[in-house]
């Protein structure tokens, strides 16, 4: 013991001489085999009386205790023993699965955020195909409408036939398949194509 405690500048003592030196020390850590406690109440208290009440913390790890439970009461020591650490234990676990628990489910709504992100990425070319489409047709109506224009039609009646045939020709293909899902009882397309156009709370 006394070899070992020169390595770190500190000195070994016997029990005997525990309660001796008791007052010198600011932290106490205790783990010994002995079937009775080595401090008690007393001595610590007369302790605390040499260091004129400052505060000592004690740490009882032993098995049974080396230190009386009431060390406890006395109002300048901390205390704390097995029991103590294991509940600190306990609550970091606790503290631990709770965090676990919460990245967890930060991880679901994140990978289920880029999911669907990466599903609408999908839908991107067929939004992009149909959009050049509605160009397509728009162009078309637009120039029969400048050479009417340029041939001295009635600028009224040009614009509203520009909207009855554009209207027309953006309805002709949606309108075969809803015709033909209609016919082949296709209820569950029928209700898509509502919702795909915002017609779900309209009145028929």
């Amino acid at each position: 013991a006394h070899s070992i405690a020169e390595e770190f500048n500190g000195r070994a003592v016997p029990l005997e001489e525990i309660t001796q030196c008791l007052a010198a020390a600011d932290i106490v850590v205790s783990c010994t085999a002995s079937s009775f406690p080595i401090l008690g109440k007393g001595a610590v208290e007369e302790a605390l009386k040499k260091r004129k009440h400052r505060p000592m913390f004690m740490v009882d790890i032993a098995v049974p205790r080396d230190i009386e439970p009431q060390v406890a009461e006395l109002p300048d020591v901390y205390l704390y023993t097995i029991d103590d650490l294991q509940n600190v234990i306990d609550e970091n676990i606790q503290s631990r699965e709770d965090a676990a628990r919460k990245a967890e489910r930060i991880v679901d709504v994140c990978s289920q955020d880029y999911i669907n992100r990466v599903k609408a990425l999908s839908g991107v070319d067929t939004l992009k195909a149909y959009r050049e489409h509605l160009n397509h047709l728009q162009q078309q109506e637009l120039a029969k409408a400048l050479q009417q224009l340029q041939n001295g039609a009635d600028p009224e009646q040009i614009l509203k036939r520009f909207a009855r045939d554009f209207t027309n020709k953006v309805m002709h293909q949606p309108s075969v398949q809803i015709k033909k899902a209609a016919s082949e009882e296709r209820h569950e397309l029928l209700a898509w194509t509502k919702s795909l156009f915002g017609l779900d709370g309209e009145d028929p």
